[in-house]
């Protein structure tokens, strides 16, 4: 671990370790890359936590006292309408554990699924360093696509149309 991951991370695990308590964190976002092998800049922290409710509660004050950025939640899943697809839990993989702290980050597949909730060219660029290190094919990702609940909701087309524009990307890519 280097740069703000080992930054993020050395911050929770001392204030976990002083409580005594133990949190899990499934990272995503720009965090989350180097531990992937694609470091890139961010000065926040985003994943799914899960600890006792009084630790949360004063995990993120302690976060917010030290100035720190960040977005913690029990779901990651529900941080948009498109839901992850069924199972990402369970294929996280273990990247680091202490006895106070273990990180986990998303299987490259689900995190390339998280990346597409938001969309932004940034998340694109992640995309497409995670479809090339992992050589991830257009059918992989669209056979993790139907492990996806998609809701009744105008933003399952929009979610559908960036994830057509992954496929012409990786459509591109496949084809120099």
């Amino acid at each position: 671990m280097k740069g703000y991951a080992k930054f993020y991370i050395e911050k929770i695990e001392n204030f976990l370790k002083s409580k005594g308590a133990f949190a899990e964190i499934i990272l995503i976002g720009g965090l989350a890359m180097e531990f992937y092998g694609s470091s890139r800049y961010t000065t926040d922290i985003d994943g799914e936590i899960q600890c006792s409710e009084e630790i949360y509660f004063e995990l993120i004050d302690f976060l917010k006292n030290e100035k720190l950025s960040f977005n913690l939640s029990e779901n990651i899943s529900g941080w948009g309408i498109i839901p992850l697809p069924e199972g990402y839990r369970k294929r996280a993989k273990t990247v680091y554990e202490t006895e106070n702290l273990r990180l986990k980050i998303l299987d490259p597949l689900d995190f390339i699924f998280s990346k597409l909730l938001r969309g932004t060219e940034e998340d694109f660029s992640d995309i497409i360093k995670i479809v090339e290190k992992y050589k991830i094919s257009k059918d992989e990702i669209l056979k993790r696509a139907n492990l996806i609940k998609y809701p009744k909701d105008p933003e399952t087309l929009f979610f559908r149309k960036k994830l057509q524009y992954l496929i012409s990307k990786i459509n591109h890519y496949e084809t120099r």
